[in-house]
């Protein structure tokens, strides 16, 4: 029987034990731990499909998926099973009945990332935030948002192994505010590449302690090149918070 029930996840999930979003045959990723909650609730063997990959550490407050079942289910059912069967770490936050045609990845039109840098050192938020123990320039740090946003080549904010054509994002918004005892950094863009966001984070954060300057900066998107570009700020920051539909 061909499978005909779509059903869109919402799902929520601290990436600090796992290997990333996208399933891995030697490894514990979060679609492996999703698929086989499916599995064992309905036992029916899918493939579901993301909205787009995190890396190893980094979490999500609204990944979205979608995957088809030959049995139609009630989604308080589904829902409460699949948490039931999956680890702490991960969440389903809401399900729904979508059309046959939805797909997870390419229906998205925007996807929505922040980034937490503490100023000093914090036991409780630890895995959740980038702790900086030097000093930086603040208003040097949030000028150069307004630099990210538009149309632009993002090769040299992108991993060297990345498979795809095109490097080229439409970034709809991109600021820095504090927040308490945080920096957040928010971006919103059509797509990201793999490595984008923490290696502007990495890259704005290197212009604050006066490793370049914002001229530096913009210098380095004209590059197109990931050498020219500062350093990695580590996954534990960056939090998907959300994946935007039509």
């Amino acid at each position: 029987m061909s499978a005909k029930y779509n059903y869109y996840l919402k799902i929520e999930y601290d990436g600090t034990y796992f290997h990333g979003w996208q399933s891995q045959k030697n490894a514990t990723a979060i679609q492996n731990l999703v698929e086989k909650s499916i599995f064992e609730l309905t036992e029916e063997k899918v493939r579901i499909t993301g909205s787009g990959r995190t890396d190893a550490g980094v979490h999500a407050r609204g990944q979205v998926a979608n995957f088809y079942l030959n049995k139609k289910w009630p989604l308080r059912t589904l829902c409460k099973g699949l948490n039931a069967h999956l680890p702490a770490d991960i969440v389903v936050k809401d399900i729904k009945d979508v059309t046959s045609g939805f797909n997870a990845r390419f229906d998205a039109i925007k996807r929505v990332y922040h980034y937490y840098i503490y100023l000093g050192e914090t036991a409780i938020h630890r895995r959740y935030c980038w702790q900086i123990y030097y000093k930086i320039d603040k208003a040097a740090l949030f000028n150069l948002s307004s630099v990210v946003t538009g149309v632009h080549d993002f090769s040299s904010f992108s991993r060297l192994e990345t498979q795809t054509s095109s490097k080229i994002c439409r970034v709809f918004d991109s600021e820095w505010s504090e927040e308490q005892d945080f920096l957040v950094y928010r971006i919103e863009a059509n797509r990201f590449l793999r490595g984008m966001v923490r290696t502007l984070v990495g890259t704005m954060i290197d212009v604050a302690r006066g490793r370049f300057s914002s001229e530096q900066f913009e210098q380095i998107f004209l590059a197109q090149d990931r050498k020219k570009a500062g350093q990695t700020a580590p996954p534990q920051g960056l939090f998907l918070e959300k994946v935007l539909y039509e």
